[in-house]
């Protein structure tokens, strides 16, 4: 071969010291690539086989899968079991402090809102009973309850003697109230049959007081008994309940009045009844029949109705149809839906 091919094919002198240095990197890399290896490696498998492990690991370093609750994974859209179309809607938190069927008690209190709608008896009253006053106010809703029933009362042979005394108060009002009472009759009597001041159902403008007017100009106290007892039978049938009764004094902590009436609508003043319930009972019955589960059915004189709770001011609301939703002034939110 030529020159120039032997210049090619000539060999390279590698002297200790390299020798010694290429084997020190060889080492390194080695030893880096067992690091990598074990910060790679994947735990050992659950016991039950690999199937247990299967959804544990995620795509970036093994972070545990967070499992979501499902109570509080909640579809957008569900239809109930009457088949009505419902869309899931947060009310926002003052909902719950107001409707129909809020609780109000010495313990639980109203939340004053800034504009109540109010109506005046003595401008919308029928011919049927009295009102004590022009400055008696209900809820609408109230209203057009108590025109029903008394009506119906004097139609089937009831004397036109009802009087209406007391209906919406102010907490200023409620506070002379109490006042009044423990000034006459002692602090105790007062605790027992007067609600402090924002614990009084007269706060929502759905509870009304009635007393006994005669011709001759005299009045009495009303007790439901006698003529009178239809009222109390039926007030159910009108959206009213007679609101604290002797055997629920312990609960309510308002001795036996058979005056106070208070509107919570048809079809849960029939449940009230046909349960025995007060309505501090019946705010926690109704819990029972969650929005996501088993739903009331109340079959009353204005038609079946279908009911639901919820906890917070999210809850499934009818996209159609006639509803109410009302608040519990607790903890959460109640639709009752007509469904026949």
């Amino acid at each position: 071969m030529n020159s120039r091919g032997r210049r090619r094919r000539r060999k390279i002198y590698v002297g200790p010291g390299a020798v010694l240095l290429l084997l020190a990197v060889i080492a390194v890399i080695v030893v880096a690539a067992v690091a990598l290896r074990g910060c790679g490696a994947e735990d050992p498998a659950p016991a039950g086989g690999d199937d247990a492990a299967v959804g544990d690991v995620q795509p970036d370093g093994g972070q545990e899968e967070e499992q979501e609750d499902p109570e509080n994974t909640k579809p957008e859209g569900v239809t109930t079991s009457a088949g009505v179309n419902c869309t899931l809607m947060d009310l926002g938190e003052e909902a719950i402090y107001t409707g129909e069927l809020i609780l109000v008690n010495n313990s639980t209190f109203f939340h004053f809102p800034e504009n109540q709608e109010l109506v005046s008896v003595y401008e919308e009253k029928n011919d049927s009973y009295y009102v004590g006053g022009t400055n008696v106010y209900l809820a609408p809703a109230a209203m057009d309850a108590l025109n029903a029933m008394l009506a119906d009362f004097t139609a089937q042979g009831g004397s036109k003697s009802v009087n209406v005394v007391a209906g919406h108060r102010t907490e200023e009002f409620q506070q002379h109230l109490f006042d009044q009472s423990v000034e006459r009759n002692g602090l105790e009597h007062a605790q027992k049959y007067v609600a402090q001041p924002g614990g009084s159902e007269h706060h929502t403008g759905y509870a009304l007081d009635l007393n006994i007017y005669h011709s001759d100009g005299t009045s009495e106290e009303y007790d439901g008994t006698g003529e009178y007892a239809w009222i109390n039978d039926n007030c159910q049938n009108y959206g009213l309940v007679v609101r604290y009764a002797t055997d629920k004094a312990d609960i309510t902590g308002i001795g036996n009045e058979p005056w106070h009436f208070r509107y919570v609508g048809i079809p849960h003043a029939t449940q009230m009844v046909k349960e025995g319930l007060c309505l501090e009972e019946y705010i926690d019955y109704l819990k029972d029949f969650t929005a996501q589960g088993e739903h009331l059915m109340i079959e009353c004189v204005s038609g079946t109705y279908e009911v639901w709770y919820a906890e917070g001011s999210a809850i499934y609301v009818p996209d159609s149809g006639e509803y109410t939703v009302s608040g519990n002034n607790v903890d959460g939110l109640i639709v009752t839906c007509k469904v026949a």
